[in-house]
């Protein structure tokens, strides 16, 4: 199916055949990503009365029950209801079928080595922190020549295995400084999507400071206020191939109706063309 649609006033046309799913496949009985040290998502076969859920084992067929950690096993998609005591869905905001999305690929820098010190964090960043900056995302737009778009796809340059790294203290994550989610804030994204497991440092105090910013939560509160953003998300741990140039794409950002916070997720882009 062909989709036309006008984008910063010019046309474009995609092709709804040529999706491009950016989630991490979660491989139950395989290698997985995990952040944390949480927990691996599991499957196994329901157990009930003279009842398994297995063919393999004699069943009649294949029911399985399965473990997940959303915010810790892989691609996923959270709302505000992460950081508030009230629940907000994340699965119940229907939002639009399909979002203007730009992709910008950056190379995180260890906090060392960033010439300018503009940025900061909350707790202070260590010297070996690795982080997303203000100047980096400003500057890649710029180079991209990309217009404001609903959401932003950010694709790090990484030695890691994204597809079944075990973030922690031997592979620290990189994460954004205060002054790069107030970028992403400034520009209006409604939808944050990146290959990282998560905007905040992973050890931060429990503070999750880019996370009431993005969101418009004061820090040290946990309560909706008439500010926050209730139609934004956040979603990480997606994984982008290599060969999908950086631009403007569609995307369909498809998440479960489950009441939580955070469900796993599979984002699809749709490459564009100009018509």
């Amino acid at each position: 199916m062909k989709i036309q649609f006008q984008f910063n006033g010019e046309a474009y046309e995609s092709d709804s055949a040529e999706g491009i799913p950016i989630a991490i496949p979660l491989d139950f009985g395989g290698p997985q990503p995990n952040h944390f040290g949480a927990p691996k998502a599991k499957q196994d076969p329901l157990e009930l009365g003279g009842f398994i859920g297995d063919t393999r084992r004699g069943g009649s067929c294949n029911v399985d029950t399965l473990t997940i950690i959303p915010h810790c096993n892989g691609t996923h998609t959270e709302s505000i209801g992460h950081i508030v005591n009230e629940d907000v869905y994340v699965g119940h905001h229907a939002g639009d079928a399909f979002l203007t999305t730009a992709l910008l690929t950056l190379k995180p820098e260890m906090w060392q080595r960033v010439e300018t010190k503009r940025d900061s964090y909350r707790p202070p960043l260590d010297p070996e922190d690795w982080v997303i900056t203000r100047d980096q995302l400003q500057t890649a737009m710029q180079d991209a020549g990309l217009a404001k778009t609903d959401a932003l796809v950010i694709r790090t340059i990484s030695p890691l295995e994204k597809k079944s790294v075990a973030y922690g203290e031997a592979n620290p994550p990189a994460f954004l400084t205060v002054e790069a989610m107030q970028w992403v804030v400034e520009q209006e994204y409604r939808h944050l999507l990146l290959d990282l497991p998560s905007v905040d440092r992973m050890y931060d105090d429990g503070l999750l400071t880019n996370h009431h910013l993005f969101w418009f939560v004061p820090e040290g509160s946990h309560e909706l206020n008439a500010e926050s953003r209730q139609d934004k998300t956040i979603t990480e741990m997606v994984w982008v191939p290599e060969q999908v140039a950086d631009g403007i794409y569609l995307m369909n950002l498809q998440v479960p109706a489950l009441c939580t916070d955070a469900a796993p997720s599979k984002p699809v882009l749709f490459p564009v063309v100009k018509v």
